[in-house]
């Protein structure tokens, strides 16, 4: 199980990588964080922090992983790492958002919202993993 995990966690990394530079190859030189254009920032900046918070998040996801939950079973570990592959591909989404509502062909973002709620929706996911390893060891 673990391996399988892994494994998830290093397609995510891939797809992160691919989407953030495809979503860069085509922004603007100013990338619009907001819908309202309030909050701008220079689009290197943008790749520059979206890959710092990506390694940020998984370097800290993972020291937490390795001090902390050494001497638990097999099943809680993969639940455990598993949070890296779904902080990632909410990332994805995060930065897959911003690069809609920047596109230059007037895609409605509004039709691309759902993307933002995907990430908590899969952490509710992942603590219902947790319920259901408790409940299924009693």
């Amino acid at each position: 199980m673990i391996k399988a995990v892994k494994f998830l966690n290093l397609i995510s990394v891939f797809l992160f990588i691919i989407v953030l530079v495809l979503i860069y190859a085509y922004l603007p030189i100013s990338v619009d964080l907001n819908i309202d254009g309030i909050e701008n920032i220079h689009k290197h900046r943008f790749f520059y922090y979206s890959g710092a918070a990506f390694l940020i998040t998984n370097i800290l996801l993972r020291v937490i992983l390795n001090l902390g939950f050494k001497s638990v079973s097999e099943n809680v570990l993969a639940w455990m790492t598993s949070l890296i592959f779904i902080m990632n591909v909410y990332l994805t989404f995060l930065i897959g958002f911003v690069g809609v509502l920047n596109n230059s062909t007037h895609i409605s973002p509004s039709n691309y919202a759902y993307l933002n709620f995907l990430g908590p929706f899969f952490i509710l996911i992942w603590v219902g993993g947790l319920i259901f390893l408790v409940v299924k060891r009693r």
